[in-house]
């Protein structure tokens, strides 16, 4: 099986357990979320190895695991940047106050997150801004989720959904920190670009393997609206989550498909080639 067969089949697991998440009762949420966490980690490495190498890979899922650890261990410990927040032991083990599969969620969105400012930005400046942005939308989604399980709280609350605002800008800052650190590691990284995945392929499972980082931060855009519209009872949360993410991931895959030359009549086509 090639990188990017697994990459999609693990794409498409990932679907399937976050469209039964929505059904997971309250006292289950716990190993639910720490499952989900780590199959969509298993789908954000394997889809960058696919499309620029296994070094790339492992390297950005470190980058993003390491600064969300350390940004987290000094947010329980000492309120910054997020804000005056703590965990419950609801997320299973912890290091330093901060459940294990915190992190992990960290690693798991740097890439779709970058990607996202790959497609966005020309320059590395706006490619770090796009996709610290990325990263700090989907947590319009993420927090009111959590909070909602609780798997953390806010002693003092917030103005969005009992969260603080002062959580997205810490959030902001720490992603901003991840992507120039990331850029810094990836110029010093070996050429890492498969020749498969260079914008103009017009080959449907390049084109696949291209978006695939995007496409999971699509997905999740899209996942978290339904869910917190339809399932949760959260229109405000909904709404949000849709303008917020939608504000990225929209144009980016536009401009994902504009590079392959695909519209969406070419979808049904494109989605059969990544299955094959």
């Amino acid at each position: 099986m090639t990188l990017g067969r697994a990459a999609v089949r693990a794409a498409l697991v990932l679907v399937a357990l976050q469209m039964a998440y929505a059904f997971v009762p309250d006292d289950e949420a716990g190993w639910a979320t720490a499952l989900v966490v780590l199959t969509f980690l298993v789908a954000s490495v394997l889809a960058a190895a696919a499309r620029s190498g296994w070094t790339f890979a492992v390297a950005i899922a470190l980058v993003g695991g390491g600064v969300g650890a350390a940004a987290e261990a000094i947010g329980v410990a000492t309120g910054v940047p997020f804000g005056d927040y703590a965990y419950t032991d609801r997320l299973g083990p912890q290091v330093l106050d901060v459940p294990v599969v915190v992190p992990l969620a960290w690693a798991m969105m740097a890439y779709p997150a970058w990607r996202v400012g790959e497609l966005l930005g020309r320059r590395t400046v706006a490619r770090v801004g796009f996709a610290a942005l990325a990263m700090a939308a989907w947590d319009v989604a993420l927090d009111p989720q959590m909070v909602g399980f609780g798997f953390w709280r806010w002693p003092d609350g917030g103005a969005y959904a009992g969260i603080p605002l002062s959580n997205y800008a810490g959030w902001l800052g720490v992603a901003l920190v991840l992507f120039a650190l990331w850029a810094v590691v990836e110029r010093r990284l070996p050429a890492h670009r498969a020749p498969a995945a260079i914008a103009g392929e017009r080959d449907d499972r390049s084109a696949v393997v291209d978006g695939l980082g995007v496409l999971l931060y699509a997905w999740t855009w899209l996942g978290e609206t339904v869910a917190h519209l339809v399932f949760w009872g959260r229109p405000g949360v909904a709404l949000a989550t849709f303008v917020a993410m939608g504000a990225l991931a929209a144009p980016a895959m536009g401009q994902w498909s504009r590079a392959h030359g695909l519209g969406w009549r070419d979808a049904p086509r494109v989605a059969r080639a990544a299955v094959a």
